[in-house]
């Protein structure tokens, strides 16, 4: 296997880390990289990567994240934000300062108000039925997640994808510490956490390609 298969297959889901070993900064960098560089509808980025080193707060998180052993003996819980539809009106700081940095002119407002309005165009009418711009932002962040978690199993590092916990006791706990957090810009996507494991895990089992693709071809 190459590097990248080497990834895959030591990536699993680690319910207990590690708890006296510490990711270094470089190495969790490295992961936050991954995610940074990961592609999204549109290139609108619509996420925000909120890093918990501290025991005290990864302790509250655990209450809310159903008392899951992953919580408080990881290295680092990163809980992934995806930004809501008021970041994507005409009037959005954030979307203008998004589409200024693709044009050529950064301070044609005529510009900028045009490629807006074509991404607002799309996301009210171009959607599948009963998809709003929350889904579509939200699901950006599974890409970006996706990312984090090979690059961390590319450097020997485990994680685990947490998807149960209470949203709003995510919320409470992140209003708490974070002052510009508004609940009305963001939503929690998903939670990773990243340490290393304590116990090795078993082989994976997956269905063989064979069985989770079709190929259409002409002769088809």
């Amino acid at each position: 296997m190459d590097k990248l298969e080497q990834a895959f297959d030591f990536r699993h889901a680690c319910k207990k880390f590690d708890n006296t070993k510490k990711i270094s900064q470089q190495d969790l960098e490295y992961i936050l990289e991954a995610g940074r560089q990961s592609p999204s509808a549109f290139g609108l980025e619509p996420w925000h990567f909120v890093i918990v080193d501290s025991e005290n707060i990864k302790k509250e998180l655990h209450t809310v994240c159903y008392n899951q052993e992953q919580v408080t003996t990881c290295s680092h819980f990163v809980i992934v934000l995806y930004r809501k539809a008021n970041n994507f009106t005409l009037q959005s700081e954030y979307l203008r300062q998004t589409i200024a940095r693709t044009l050529p002119d950064a301070n044609d407002q005529t510009a900028i108000d045009d490629a807006c309005q074509s991404i607002i165009n799309f996301y009210q009418h171009g959607l599948a039925n009963g998809l709003t711009i929350n889904h579509s932002s939200e699901m950006q962040d599974y890409i970006a997640c996706a990312n984090m978690l090979t690059a961390a199993a590319y450097r020997g590092i485990d994680s685990c994808t947490i998807g149960g916990f209470q949203h709003d006791g995510v919320v409470q706990i992140l209003g708490k510490y974070m002052p510009k957090f508004s609940r009305e810009s963001f939503g929690v996507g998903l939670c990773l956490a990243f340490g290393y494991r304590i116990n090795e895990p078993e082989s994976h089992t997956r269905w063989p390609l064979a069985n989770i693709t079709t190929y259409l071809t002409e002769s088809n």
